[in-house]
């Protein structure tokens, strides 16, 4: 089995093969130009966090992601990810790609299985619309959240793990 990460075009409906690499100081620098949130800040640049850029075959930025592995820790802490201005829903009202959560998601799930954590991993939910989505799409269930005034926290783990990491291998 081959693990291939992969968007969906939105025009087209095909698959678009992406790789996923730590991010170099150049590649968080492009949201300077039009992203949602620049990637200069203390809570993204946290040296804690691991931060990782998803780029297709032709080395166009599609996605960002931060992440914290601890080493003994139960899961996988998925800080943020952002999708490139062009299919961030916030920003744009079609967008280029398709699936790119769900890859970085996917990718986390790879980062908890190579760190020990079976698969596990937690995240926060911006809106309520992004809560209903991680229910109902990926299966992911609440949990006890580290700020009781802020957003509520998920985890996705045992067989919705699975389903979602297993959609990348071929």
């Amino acid at each position: 089995m081959i693990l291939q990460y992969y968007v969906t075009e939105s025009t087209t409906g095909n698959r678009t093969n992406i790789e996923i690499e730590a991010a170099t100081k150049e590649d968080l620098e492009i949201t300077k130009n039009g992203w949602q949130t620049v990637w200069d800040t203390e809570f993204i640049l946290d040296p804690q966090k691991e931060k990782y850029v998803a780029k297709t075959e032709a080395g166009e930025i599609i996605a960002l992601g931060a992440y914290r592995v601890r080493e003994g820790s139960v899961a996988v802490y998925i800080a943020y990810i952002e999708s490139q201005p062009e299919s961030n829903p916030t920003l744009t009202k079609h967008k280029k790609y398709q699936g790119i959560g769900k890859a970085m998601i996917a990718f986390g799930i790879q980062l908890s299985i190579d760190a020990n954590c079976n698969g596990v991993i937690v995240f926060e939910a911006k809106t309520n619309d992004l809560e209903q989505h991680y229910i109902r799409d990926f299966g992911a269930r609440p949990v006890a959240s580290l700020y009781p005034d802020g957003p509520k926290t998920f985890m996705i783990a045992d067989q919705a793990a699975k389903d979602i990491f297993s959609s990348y291998l071929f």
